[in-house]
């Protein structure tokens, strides 16, 4: 499980890395000092303080995402809704 993590954290790495390379754009690293070699646990940290909020089937941001928060999720091709939408139907045909 360890040696899997480990994986998805490196390849978190070279998306974002790559993404630097081609947009030319460098993140937000420690001390909101830019970074041309951003890593894994620095994109968790900038994560930590995220509060998803239920009410019934739906769910919130208790605050929205900083745009440090989404230069990363676009940088992973991720969508802002992972946040928000019901992922457990996602693949299926309804």
């Amino acid at each position: 499980m360890l040696l899997l993590a480990l994986l998805i954290w490196r390849l978190m790495e070279r998306a974002m890395r790559r993404h630097v390379e081609t947009t030319g754009t460098p993140f937000t690293g420690w001390d909101k000092k830019a970074t041309e070699r951003p890593t894994s646990f620095m994109m968790v940290t900038k994560f930590a303080g995220v509060i998803v909020v239920k009410h019934g089937h739906n769910r919130q941001l208790a605050r929205p995402l900083s745009v440090v928060q989404q230069q990363y999720l676009r940088a992973l091709d991720v969508p802002i809704a992972c946040f928000t939408e019901d992922q457990s139907s996602a693949g299926e045909g309804g």
